[in-house]
């Protein structure tokens, strides 16, 4: 079996607590999420995802799964 596609999705996540609060005054009510599929040869499917505590706590964390992703997963085909 070999892993044939990766691919990733940016998902706007809302609270359902409506407002996640820190300190500072500084708050979050949509989570910058990123869902990844891994297909095999075989059209196996697996998912998983990644789902920071939103941008006051790591800025650059969500966008630097995605450019991880592309960097990384063309390299894991085949």
């Amino acid at each position: 079996m070999k892993i044939a596609r990766i691919f990733a999705y940016r998902v706007e996540l809302p609270l359902h607590e409506t407002t996640y609060k820190w300190s500072g005054g500084k708050s979050v009510t949509v989570f910058d999420s990123t869902i990844v599929g891994v297909e095999t040869d075989t059209v196996l499917i697996g998912y998983g995802e990644v789902c920071p505590l939103g941008p006051f706590y790591l800025p650059a964390y969500a966008e630097g799964v995605r450019a991880g992703l592309r960097e990384l997963g063309p390299l894991l085909l085949g």
